[in-house]
């Protein structure tokens, strides 16, 4: 099982407290940081048909700490401090398209309004599941 772990602070933010190895902690970082509780712009991008010539999104996205590129139904999260190569890409965070945008609305309903004292992002079995405590 892969696992990023949060703890809430007395300032409002889930600073990482620990995670099992790189790509976990590209995600925990991507969700306290760049998403936040603002998570329409990466929803956003993630349902747009980019082949649309009206599509205002390209295939590439970033944020402050996480850069993101979009692969067939494949969605990487990687370090956005270092140019993508295939060492960045395989110590990045690949998820489904479809469990992303799921990550996001379970972030919202999970995470932003109830604001829990723990949150725990888990990979196991091909699936991404956030539990929270307190």
């Amino acid at each position: 099982m892969e696992f990023v772990h949060l703890k809430y602070c007395s300032d409002g933010r889930y600073p990482l407290y620990d995670a099992s190895n790189i790509g976990m902690t590209i995600l925990g970082r991507f969700l306290i940081s760049d998403v936040g509780c603002y998570w329409p712009t990466f929803r956003e991008w993630a349902v747009d048909d980019k082949s649309d010539p009206k599509s205002r999104f390209t295939y590439s996205f970033g944020g402050n700490i996480t850069d993101l590129e979009e692969e067939g139904d494949d969605i990487y999260l990687f370090d956005g401090t270092e140019s993508m190569t295939e060492e960045i890409r395989a110590n990045g965070c690949k998820i489904p398209r479809l469990q992303f945008i799921q990550l996001l609305d379970d972030w919202k309903e999970k995470v932003c309004v109830p604001k829990p004292k723990e949150v725990m992002i888990k990979y196991e079995n091909g699936q991404f599941v956030i539990e929270t405590k307190g």
